[in-house]
């Protein structure tokens, strides 16, 4: 009886390093999102009709999101897919006690307001997610300027109800500290900040990761 409940212990004990490892790998199956600022994201447009923006220069400062897989040697583990990810972003101004804002965040794939009021409203409210594979990535809205302004506006869905310019989203020239939280349906949420200039022209304007 002894050697039986010595063979048990030893069996248990055994099975405690694969049990952890185990443990270890499902967490790590979980979506791993990286959150960059790049000219690859950006958006710079020139409008043609019968855009209500024809001739005008608008360039839309975006950061790619993407699930990154495992790395070697572990590169064969499959990592879920990131599920209904959903988007806040915070600004503040750098320098100054003014209040910042934030808004719902907005990807860049998917479609713009409907024409129907009701369908408005809920888009405003609860924006389409977007769900990113491993490997692929996805483009998130930040903010838009236009090539004769000096200020620039945070764009959402909200903007198409205010002529691209939200008043409640302007961002005066000046820097700016920029947190971004993406929320998965899996359960995790990932965080990135980011410093962000508004300067007088497009060109000297810029986004990117702290």
């Amino acid at each position: 009886m002894n050697n039986f409940w010595t063979q048990l212990l030893i069996s248990f004990i055994g099975s405690i390093p694969a049990l952890l490892f185990a443990l270890w790998i499902e967490k790590q199956r979980l979506p791993r999102l990286e959150i960059i600022a790049s000219e690859e994201a950006n958006a710079d447009n020139t409008y043609k009709e019968p855009n209500p923006h024809a001739g005008e220069r608008w360039k839309f400062f975006r950061v790619l999101v993407k699930n990154k897989p495992f790395i070697f040697p572990f590169h064969w583990i499959p990592r879920q897919t990131a599920e209904n990810c959903r988007a806040k972003i915070e600004f503040s101004k750098v320098g100054t006690e003014k209040q910042g804002f934030s808004m719902i965040g907005r990807w860049a794939s998917t479609p713009e307001l409907p024409h129907v009021p009701n369908d408005i409203v809920l888009k405003l409210l609860h924006p389409d997610p977007v769900t990113i594979p491993v490997h692929e990535k996805e483009f998130l809205d930040v903010i838009t300027k236009h090539e004769s302004d000096k200020e620039a506006y945070g764009w959402n869905n909200e903007a198409y109800l205010h002529n691209w310019k939200t008043p409640s989203y302007k961002l005066e020239r000046g820097k700016y500290l920029v947190k971004i939280s993406i929320e998965t349906q899996n359960g995790k949420t990932f965080s990135q900040k980011f410093e962000l200039l508004v300067s007088d022209k497009i060109e000297d304007s810029y986004l990117k990761n702290l």
